[in-house]
């Protein structure tokens, strides 16, 4: 008999990352196939206590797509059943046994990153929402995007926890002037009557002005920097970076368009996969070939299809979900 794995067991990680953890160990036990009614109804119970813990579910139960997605040209029949199963299991507990790292990379991959699902607004992976502030301030969410509004009777702030947004200000109308405020992990962008965009990296933010100008001030820097119309810059913690003028494409996502000018191959293939479920991947052997014109967003499988038109490369889909571009 297979071990149980015991879902209340996990260690002290944080909540979301615990939560998560819990979800993994309850998948592993059902998919033994040895899992008694108790277990199954034990699990059942789990999910109803929490809404986070019925979210988790779902999205650990999205793994099993891509863990039995091979298309059937390339799996033989024994590929399917016991040896499936036993193949989904070996995946499973080696998240599980590794601390849920590998988890939670998959988990910050496909969706929304475990902090971002208590965010005021979010977006999932391709998808975009317009909103309008209390203020009247037009706001648009790029894909894989969470947000707060915070506004009080002194400022007007919006916390960007992940993804991009584009900011159309609306002109201050309280008898007590209320600056705007985007904040970022890297600091704050500040808005000097403008339309501009944001975006919250990895390791630091960017920050394009497409009207009027912004003032940016990194979290532990004393001085702002002031960013006119035309220009943009990126930003850590304690510093900004050198202005540089605005790329022509940097907005073209609030058009539904990806535009770039002699982009790295690789980078466009990253860039594209932020819009797609999945992951998609460059073959080093392309990596730099140069990529210009106007990609859909909205069908990102006829935006890879069309690099084949122009490059010397080819789409290899081992599943939906796992894509390579490779040489020709």
């Amino acid at each position: 008999m297979s071990p149980r794995l015991n879902p209340s067991s996990a260690s002290v990680q944080p909540e979301g990352d615990a939560i998560l953890a819990e979800a993994l160990q309850w998948l592993v036990t059902l998919w033994s196939g040895e899992a008694s009614r108790d277990e199954h109804e034990a699990c059942e119970r789990w999910r109803r206590a929490n809404p986070a813990h019925e979210a988790a579910w779902q999205r650990v139960q999205s793994l099993d797509e891509r863990l039995g997605a091979v298309p059937a040209s390339l799996a033989a029949p024994t590929l399917r059943g016991a040896r499936l199963r036993a193949r989904r299991r070996a995946v499973l507990r080696s998240l599980v046994f590794a601390g849920g790292a590998g988890a939670l990379t998959w988990a910050a991959s496909d969706g929304l990153p475990w902090r971002d699902w208590t965010a005021d607004y979010r977006t999932a992976t391709g998808e975009q929402r317009n909103l309008v502030l209390a203020d009247g301030t037009h706001l648009m969410m790029n894909t894989g995007t969470a947000l707060d509004v915070r506004f009080t009777a002194s400022e007007r702030r919006v916390l960007l926890r992940s993804g991009e947004i584009y900011v159309a200000t609306a002109h201050e109308t309280s008898a007590v002037y209320r600056a705007f405020i985007v904040e970022t992990a890297q600091g704050s962008v500040q808005a000097l009557g403008t339309r501009f965009t944001v975006r919250q990296g990895d390791a630091l933010s960017y920050v394009a002005v497409h009207e009027g100008a912004v003032s940016v001030l990194p979290a532990h820097a004393t001085q702002a920097l002031r960013v006119e119309a035309g220009q943009s810059t990126s930003f850590f913690a304690d510093r900004v970076n050198a202005l540089s003028p605005v790329d022509a494409g940097s907005a073209s996502w609030t058009r539904g368009q990806l535009v770039v000018e002699q982009m790295r191959l690789d980078a466009f293939v990253r860039e594209l996969g932020r819009y797609r479920s999945g992951f998609v991947r460059t073959d080093p052997a392309v990596a730099a070939l140069r990529v210009s014109g106007v990609f859909p967003l909205a069908d990102t499988d006829r935006a890879l299809a069309s690099l084949q038109q122009a490059l010397p490369v080819r789409i290899h889909y081992a599943t939906r979900y796992w894509v390579t571009v490779r040489p020709d």
